[in-house]
């Protein structure tokens, strides 16, 4: 476990951002973990405020009605590249597609959007949002594993109140060469109809629907049009509609001429003397189907519905416009006359109309980006990162490196880019490297120019960053005791994977946590699940452990601030490399709710401390317990995850939020010169003395003396031990912070600046 980014509506475009803030909200009484007596239930909190995280919503919560989830449309066209896509206008001779164009001018068109090189690889990238190094799928034809669920599938755990219908229409190819009816079903598509394989004929092929095949002799990209009407005239709540269009994937034909513009005999001769024209024929043949899509969407309907329409990949090399790439750029290689693909986005909660975004984003990132439009709060799930913010803020800042891979007989190897440059790597090592900003084509190779040495290598660090990590290499944890003390989370990258036992509930976990690395940040992704037994202390968990879908990103460059910031109720704390969470507050104080939620204001007094035995907060034996979502993490000091003796130095264990590297208990003193003095590290922070009072010097509500029930019993003191009011301490030149026995176990503030992604 240690180390491996439509739903949109008109209240959604402020959720996007407002969700933070409303569910946070909500969730600030839930984010202390509560009390002894099961009062930590998402039911407990629902009249307040909760906050955003991985997990689904309860089920007793109220539905809402189905007007509160947008319609969510995804268009994929096959074999669309750039060089044929009006909204570009790299070529004279383009489609005319009259309502993709009206599309555009209402919504949003991507400039630098990536697919992979095939067909199956980008079906497989978007459906399970994962690079084919982590689905499997880097070839074709390939088969998309089970093991990976699919985006129809997520949405409805992620969402589960919103009851999403999903269906799949059209193009499926990801089931192999030999793929079973059943296979798009089997991967957890509610409802398929379409062609499981490339098409041999648009006028005569194999339809078929929910396992069942049959032949169809209308014109695909009509009855595709047709089956996607009939179903979501159907529908009474939200739905998500993947409509795959096979065209203008060969075989180059010509479509029904009242679907398209151009004069066309369709004989055999003619279809080889002008191939484009029949190839941009099928693109207007989609577009006129589209249009009578949605035109069939009644006017509330289609008020909520966002619609993305991309391509899978580039032109074949047959119908390429040789004026804007060259031949040898075409589909089913690594240059942009093959990755490059129209992206549009429009409709519901997109208020960019009529602009341009530059931002780099790859058909991996539309799980994510769907996903969200959803409804779920997390933007950033296996190697998909969400744009959906792109829709409403032209300011947004999102990944400065893309990547994709591929594996052909002609093409194996990788691509990545950042704003400017591309590196394409082959499995013999070769390399090129372009300028895209001065060389569009791509023909002069700077691989070999030191000049750009620092380029290629920035280039080279992204891309091993996804491709070192062998998921059959993932190093096995369980019960591990730590050893690395680097503090630099880069020494950590890799795939984790642990055993651990729910004591209580007699239930066996599988953790899995991920680290790698991008743009100067190490990426955690987690399923919460920690490498050691949990649940074990006798008295079992007012909340039941589940798994998580956690992402964390931590600065590879820590700095101090200029004062600390304190520790919030918004805020986790830290990520172990156990893939487990450090949240040391609790969202209860004295007279405030129930006693043991409710607390969300951190200047109220008397917050409980959940270490304290008294409070009834009931840890396991590793100072930990779940939260209402099921979330596992730690309050207090994480002991199974180092050595509890002063043989030697104690390892890093984790990196708090501010990016600063968490050390276990020992430290090597070094106070007598030439000797080298393990010890424990001390806190600064002291019990005070006498009865609780207030700040006005009256007695405090609590009564009693400071026992260290509450966080306010504790003072911090200037060199009472070895740490500083953090918690934390330079040692040999590395400022970490410290596991100590007694408060605050291990932090108190961020010495530096916390990452967003620790925002709940």
């Amino acid at each position: 476990m240690i180390g491996s980014s439509y739903q949109i509506r008109q209240v959604f475009m402020n959720m996007v951002k407002l969700t933070k803030v409303i569910m946070v909200s909500t969730s600030l009484a839930l984010i202390g973990c509560g009390g002894s007596s099961g009062e930590e239930s998402i039911n407990s909190v629902t009249a307040t405020t909760q906050e955003p995280n991985t997990d689904t919503p309860s089920s007793s919560d109220p539905a809402p009605s189905s007007q509160q989830y947008t319609n969510i449309l995804l268009v994929i066209s096959d074999d669309q590249g750039l060089d044929a896509s009006a909204q570009y206008a790299l070529s004279i001779d383009l489609p005319n597609t009259p309502n993709l164009d009206a599309l555009a001018n209402q919504g949003l068109v991507f400039e630098n959007a990536w697919s992979t090189p095939a067909c199956t690889t980008t079906r497989a990238a978007l459906i399970a949002g994962k690079y084919g190094q982590h689905s499997g799928v880097t070839y074709v034809p390939a088969v998309l594993s089970s093991e990976h669920q699919v985006l129809q599938s997520y949405i409805s755990e992620q969402v589960p109140k919103a009851n999403y219908q999903s269906a799949v229409f059209g193009k499926w190819h990801l089931g192999g060469a030999n793929a079973q009816a059943s296979h798009p079903n089997d991967l957890g598509v509610d409802h398929y109809a379409g062609n499981l394989f490339n098409l041999p004929d648009y006028y005569d092929w194999e339809l078929t629907v929910n396992g069942q095949t049959s032949n169809s002799k209308l014109y695909h990209t009509t009855k595709i049009t047709d089956l996607t009407i009939d179903w979501i005239s159907q529908q009474s709540t939200p739905w998500f509609a993947w409509v795959a269009y096979a065209a203008p994937h060969t075989p180059l034909h010509l479509p029904p001429q009242d679907l398209h513009s151009r004069q066309l005999s369709g004989t055999a001769d003619d279809i080889s003397a002008i191939p484009r024209e029949y190839y941009l024929a099928a693109i207007e043949a989609i577009d006129s189907e589209l249009g009578r899509l949605i035109d069939s969407l009644s006017s509330s309907a289609r008020e909520n519905t966002i619609i993305i329409y991309v391509g899978d990949n580039g032109t074949s090399v047959k119908v390429i416009d040789t004026e804007v790439y060259q031949k040898s750029h075409s589909k089913g290689t690594l240059y942009q006359g093959s990755l490059a693909v129209p992206l549009v986005v429009s409709g519901m909660g997109v208020s960019r109309t009529g602009e341009r975004e530059s931002a780099l984003v790859t058909v991996t990132d539309l799980f994510a980006t769907i996903a969200q439009l959803a409804g779920s709060p997390i933007t950033n799930v296996h190697d998909s990162f969400s744009f959906t913010e792109l829709l409403t803020n032209s300011e947004v800042q999102l990944q400065h490196n893309i990547f994709t891979q591929f594996e052909s007989a002609s093409t194996t190897g990788f691509a990545v880019r950042n704003e400017n440059f591309k590196l394409i790597e082959y499995t013999n090592g070769a390399q090129e490297l372009f300028s895209l900003e001065n060389d569009f084509s791509e023909t002069n190779n700077l691989a070999n120019d030191p000049v750009y040495s620092e380029q290629l290598e920035n280039l080279i660090q992204y891309a091993n960053s996804i491709t070192a990590v062998n998921p059959s290499e993932t190093i096995n944890i369980t019960n591990a005791i730590l050893t690395n003390v680097s503090g630099n989370c880069e020494s950590y990258i890799a795939a984790y994977t642990a055993q651990a036992l729910d004591v209580a509930r007699d239930i066996t976990f599988i953790g899995d946590l991920s680290i790698t690395i991008n743009n100067g940040k190490c990426i955690f992704a987690t399923n919460a699940i920690p490498n050691h037994d949990f649940n074990d202390s006798g008295n079992a968990f007012p909340n039941n452990v589940s798994e998580q879908n956690d992402v964390f990103e931590i600065t590879t460059n820590p700095t101090m601030a200029t004062s600390p910031t304190e520790l919030s109720l918004v805020t986790d704390n830290a990520i172990l490399l156990n893939g487990v969470k450090v949240d040391l507050l609790a969202a209860g104080c004295f007279g405030v709710g129930n006693g043991k939620v409710g607390c969300n204001d951190l200047s109220t007094p008397w917050r409980y401390d959940p270490m304290h035995p008294a409070n009834g907060f009931r840890v396991d034996s590793h100072n930990a317990h779940a939260q209402p979502d099921g979330t596992y993490h730690y309050h207090g000091s994480p002991f199974a995850l180092f050595a509890d003796g002063s043989s030697q130095s104690s390892p890093v264990i984790g990196f708090a939020a501010d990016g600063f590297p968490i050390f276990g208990s020992y430290f090597d003193d070094g106070s007598l010169a030439g000797n080298s003095i393990i010890r424990k590290a001390t806190s600064s922070y002291r019990l005070k003395s006498g009865v609780r009072l207030n700040d006005d010097g009256s007695v405090a509500a609590p009564g009693g003396s400071y026992d260290g029930a509450y966080r306010d019993d504790y003072e911090y003191v200037a060199g009472l031990g070895d740490l500083d009011q953090c918690n934390g301490m330079t040692v040999n030149g590395e400022y970490g912070y410290y596991i100590t026995d007694n408060y605050p176990y291990v932090l108190a503030c961020f010495s530096g600046e916390p990452d967003q992604s620790f925002d709940k």
